[in-house]
């Protein structure tokens, strides 16, 4: 008999707040849409995605495993993909993203799974939450103490257990222990529920636990969670602190502007000055709009600015000096150097002020597992019964991710497991 123990009264991990995308190679998808593709060219993706950091036995594993992965999703789950988007690198023509049919895709995706475990005659436990595995004197786990309303109650497992608790991200002390104290103050993008369960479980069993200050970051708005990433993505405009002042290479990917904003703003908040030649101002400007999201907007630098609360003259200022950069080609010069390869001018009114906040998505730390999905100690050597799966384990990620490359994991890594302890349960008879 299989049993899920979740913590909260609902499914409540980063998924459910997903697009519901799988980053794969080899799917039925890539072939019917005839994108061409190859192991190894997946495989060099991943690792030049981690700066080569990720680790490569667990990285090949993925690759070997998601396009089986994909179909079973399709084929035994019943999860329905639309076609493959026209993606930028390193997604390309490698995302399936899950038919929402009302939801987000993360969402559905978390229901489809529900109902084929509910089919199976797996029972899901809310509101019963592990605190801590259960081991004999060989340090081999044999089941996991719970946590519910009534009480404690202790489960026995043949097979093991595998934690799928996802990361840290939502607990601000280990956030400030692994990664920093700035980091504690960017805006949470995921689940409130994602408190770190991955490490407090394993680290009494001496648990080796890797990449634990790196992280997925993203902008978003913490008020209303309206996310500007296309504008921070555009190639216009300067992004200045609220004191009026650039902090940063405009020039760079929405992740790492995120993530400086957090690490170099007092207040975790930046401003994009943008003119109306923006080209994805009509996908941005109306999500803000719907959900009452303050941003500016006039006909002039000195009004966009007083608008969102900036020093209107340092503004006018800056983007003058910007603007003379641009028509002499001195971008490099200005303070931090720009190093847009075809920048754009600021001057054709409407003018926009469009804010931004760091936010952290998902963390990557976590114990290391090995292709088995078993989880290592600080020996070197496999734990017993213990397996980590998705974002709860380590390994597999550092410094980013390609988009659907979580789930992706996720589902590679927890077929594996479960496969592991079925063989293991089977065993032990």
């Amino acid at each position: 008999k299989v049993v899920v123990f979740e913590k909260r009264d609902r499914p409540d991990g980063n998924a459910i707040f997903a697009l519901g995308s799988v980053c794969g190679w080899g799917s039925r998808h890539q072939k019917e849409q005839g994108i061409k593709d190859t192991a190894d060219d997946f495989y060099a993706m991943m690792m030049d995605v981690s700066k080569q950091m990720g680790d490569k036995a667990l990285n090949r594993t993925y690759t070997d495993n998601i396009s089986a992965g994909i179909d079973w999703l399709e084929k035994d789950i019943g999860v329905k993909f639309g076609k493959i988007r026209p993606m930028p690198y390193p997604r390309l023509g490698r995302t399936c993203r899950v038919d929402g049919e009302g939801l987000t895709g993360g969402a559905q995706l978390v229901k489809k799974l529900l109902a084929a475990a509910a089919k199976e005659g797996v029972e899901v436990k809310f509101e019963h939450k592990g605190i801590e595995l259960l081991h004999d004197d060989k340090m081999r786990v044999t089941g996991v103490k719970i946590q519910t309303p009534a009480g404690q109650e202790e489960y026995f497992s043949k097979g093991g257990v595998a934690i799928a608790t996802g990361g840290f991200s939502a607990n601000p002390e280990m956030v400030d222990k692994y990664i920093g104290g700035w980091a504690t103050r960017m805006v949470l993008r995921g689940s409130k529920s994602t408190t770190g369960e991955n490490i407090s479980l394993t680290l009494p069993l001496y648990a080796k636990c890797v990449n634990m200050d790196q992280f997925h970051a993203g902008p978003i708005i913490g008020a209303t969670h309206v996310n500007p990433a296309d504008v921070l993505n555009s190639g216009y405009g300067i992004q200045v602190n609220t004191s009026g002042n650039r902090y940063m290479d405009e020039n760079n990917t929405y992740v790492i502007k995120a993530r400086t904003t957090a690490q170099k703003t007092l207040d975790n908040t930046g401003w994009v000055i943008v003119d109306s030649t923006c080209p994805v101002l009509d996908k941005v400007i109306p999500k803000f709009d719907m959900l009452n999201s303050p941003y500016g907007k006039a006909d002039t630098i000195e009004e966009v600015a007083k608008q969102a609360g900036l020093p209107p003259a340092k503004i006018v200022a800056l983007v003058k000096e910007y603007n003379e950069a641009v028509k002499n080609g001195t971008l490099g010069k200005m303070n931090p150097p720009n190093t847009y390869k075809k920048p754009h001018l600021i001057e054709k009114a409407p003018f926009y002020a469009v804010p931004l906040q760091g936010g952290m998505t998902a963390t990557f730390g976590g114990p290391l597992i090995n292709t088995k999905a078993e989880v290592q100690n600080l020996d070197g050597k496999t734990i017993p019964g213990l397996y980590a799966v998705g974002n709860s384990s380590g390994g597999i990620f550092f410094h980013n991710y390609a988009g659907g490359a979580q789930l992706g994991a996720a589902t590679v890594f927890g077929r594996i497991a479960g496969k592991e302890m079925a063989q293991r349960a089977a065993a032990a008879k």
